[in-house]
């Protein structure tokens, strides 16, 4: 339920931020808009997932980091088709050259793919501690490229008709940097590395 509720309140900033303030992004509704709070629910998800696996190697508290990590799953494998399905000029013509990509849009998708990856191992396959941590800190550098290069695209755009908000991908940006550095806090001790 928490996780539900999490989303909930992502897709509820995304709203405000892009159509409450901007009656005329109501067009947007569902898929652009929705995208946006889900993509960023997932980021902010693994980073949570990162801050309670790191807090129970430091208190010994009982966490949730599993449950945090598979709701930023969800997050990512809804993200991705609804991205696919908008990945046009209309919706992203800052990642567009005329029909092509831009370098940068190639990128926003190139990290963004490999982080799909990324994520997709680590659900999937056994791994020693230690390369579950290598992988977790590869796939969360990814995807701080991927939300970059998403905010160089698109740039900050706190203005009126954002509501003054700061834009998803600088909260998201935040969060995962938070994330990695969650991680890089946690690695695993030796006695864990050779178990």
């Amino acid at each position: 339920m928490p996780y539900f509720l999490f989303y909930v309140l992502c897709m509820t900033y995304s709203a405000i931020r892009y159509v409450v303030f901007a009656p005329q992004n109501l067009q947007n509704l569902p898929i652009f808009v929705l995208n946006k709070g889900i993509s960023m629910g997932a980021a902010l998800c693994f980073a949570l997932a990162f801050w309670f696996g790191w807090r129970k190697i430091e208190t010994r508290f009982s966490s949730n980091a599993t449950g945090w990590f598979r709701a930023g799953v969800w997050g990512v494998v809804a993200h991705i088709p609804m991205s696919l399905a908008i990945l046009r000029p209309a919706y992203f013509k800052e990642f567009f050259a005329g029909e092509r990509l831009s370098l940068t849009g190639e990128a926003v998708f190139l990290f963004g793919a490999v982080t799909a990856g990324g994520i997709y191992l680590l659900t999937r396959m056994s791994w020693t501690p230690l390369q579950r941590w290598q992988l977790s800190l590869a796939a969360m550098s990814t995807l701080f490229a991927h939300t970059m290069f998403m905010g160089v695209a698109r740039g900050l755009n706190i203005n009126k008709s954002h509501a003054y908000l700061p834009p998803m991908w600088l909260l998201s940006l935040i969060g995962i940097a938070c994330g990695i550095a969650f991680l890089l806090m946690s690695r695993p001790k030796n006695e864990e590395i050779s178990a």
